[in-house]
């Protein structure tokens, strides 16, 4: 597999390859990316295999957004305090299919337990990103037909942070 680095301070505008992997309706812009990236208390983390760019992970705490998230508007004040939203995890095309995907998730997640959040919400593509999330414990909680326009089935799932990933 080679050798794995993870960096936490990479210019955006190397990372919009990120976006092809994506649906049409799902794809970001910089400016969107950026909006992202400097909300309070965000994580992002990207994963370079011998050097080059493979992964990129990243998130917001619940109570650092403005905006309504689909499928959480019924949270508590307490659980959008210690919960967190997984935006992406991606790996480009070239490096799927490796065990990438759930080393970066692992890393991503390690760094949310280390900011003290309790649960992991987000909404999850059919296929290998619902069965990732399944590894990891996450519950599905409600579906998202025809998600953004995607013509595909989104599911909101919940993971709870606890000694399963803190050791």
């Amino acid at each position: 597999m080679g050798v794995i680095k993870f960096s936490y301070d990479v210019p955006l505008e190397h990372t919009m390859d990120f976006e092809s992997a994506y649906h049409e309706a799902l794809q970001l812009d910089l400016p969107q990316k950026e909006k992202l990236r400097i909300m309070p208390g965000a994580i992002f983390v990207w994963m370079f295999v011998e050097g080059e760019l493979a992964g990129e992970s990243y998130g917001f705490p619940l109570a650092s957004s403005d905006e309504p998230i689909s499928g959480l508007a019924g949270l508590t004040d307490n659980e959008r305090k210690s919960g967190f939203y997984c935006y992406s995890n991606t790996i480009l095309p070239s490096f799927q299919g490796k065990g990438l995907g759930t080393i970066l998730k692992a890393h991503w997640l390690g760094l949310v337990v280390g900011a003290e959040f309790e649960v992991v919400y987000g909404h999850a593509r059919p296929g290998r990103s619902q069965a990732l999330n399944a590894r990891f414990g996450a519950a599905f909680l409600e579906g998202f037909p025809d998600w953004a326009g995607t013509g595909e089935e989104y599911k909101l799932y919940r993971l709870a942070l606890n000694s399963r990933l803190t050791g």
